[in-house]
């Protein structure tokens, strides 16, 4: 633990109920790996390869852990980094009130969201990740940790806590991570994307367009970051609807057929975004015109 600061004491907890949200934040490994998957029920042990990095995820018979499931993290860690920026002692065990989680989720209250949430930790808890990623600064290092240690509903008063509050315990590994600024900020709207592909692009927009202008990316690629388990051709299809709709939170998005690439840009930059993406396709269609002459010339 040479990474993070001394404590004065032992927090038993930490209750986020008392902690407002001023911004959501979101942890960089798992917004540019996919670590969560996209669609509930996923039985299958998942590898991913990126470059010199690898993450294994492997589910429970409850399957594995889903994009929405991944609220929780973002919930806990946005009400601890909060803590820290007032210099509050946190905890790596958070309580909150269910009502508190669901409100700042932006998710219906009811008896079945109740449920959901105790599945969704079911889920968090039993699905496990094994990568090379790791916050140690002394060495590199394969780890192998659950998305959650462990959770608990509480039925009865105890101290300040109060009946029906949830208690999860988060990996040491996302810990790290708070104390080692590998935190984004994300928008407030991101929990209003209803499909769990246009959350996956979202985040992966954010991680690497950021505040840039553009991101350019090849399809192929992206389709390996999202972690989606359709064939090219369909998830090529579902850009090309989502880039029609264009409302993805912070960034624009558009596919250029020719290059068989995604391109966001950044929708906060004071830039004339119109006018920037007909120069660039204005540019794309004069290559592309000088290469067919050339290939014309060429052929004669």
């Amino acid at each position: 633990m040479n990474t993070l600061k001394p404590r004065k004491y032992e927090l038993e907890f930490f209750i986020a109920d008392e902690v407002e949200i001023s911004s959501f934040r979101d942890e960089m490994a798992s917004m540019e790996h996919p670590f969560f998957a996209l669609k509930g029920g996923n039985t299958k042990i998942r590898e991913y390869r990126n470059g010199n990095i690898t993450v294994i995820v492997k589910p429970t018979a409850d399957g594995l852990a889903t994009i929405f499931d991944k609220d929780v993290w973002i919930y806990v860690i946005s009400k601890l980094q909060e803590s820290m920026n007032i210099d509050q002692d946190i905890s790596r065990t958070v309580c909150f009130t269910p009502y508190d989680f669901f409100i700042k989720t932006n998710r219906t209250i009811s008896g079945r969201t109740y449920q959901e949430l105790e599945k969704a930790l079911d889920r968090l808890k039993g699905t496990t990740i094994k990568t090379n990623i790791s916050y140690s600064k002394e060495k590199q290092e394969i780890i192998g940790f659950g998305l959650i240690d462990s959770w608990q509903i509480l039925d009865e008063k105890k101290g300040k806590l109060d009946i029906g509050m949830v208690k999860v315990t988060l990996p040491d590994w996302l810990y790290q991570a708070l104390y080692n600024k590998k935190l984004l900020k994300i928008s407030p709207d991101y929990f209003r994307i209803r499909k769990a592909i246009d959350r996956r692009i979202y985040e992966i927009a954010r991680k690497h367009c950021g505040l840039q202008n553009e991101f350019i990316i090849s399809l192929d690629k992206l389709h390996l970051k999202t972690g989606s388990t359709s064939l090219l051709k369909m998830f090529r299809h579902n850009i090309k609807q989502l880039a029609k709709k264009n409302d993805l939170p912070d960034y624009e998005i558009r596919y250029d057929p020719l290059s068989d690439t995604v391109i966001f840009y950044n929708r906060n930059n004071n830039i004339n975004l119109s006018s920037y993406i007909s120069k660039i396709n204005m540019i794309k269609c004069n290559n592309y015109i000088i290469n067919s002459l050339s290939a014309k010339k060429k052929k004669n």
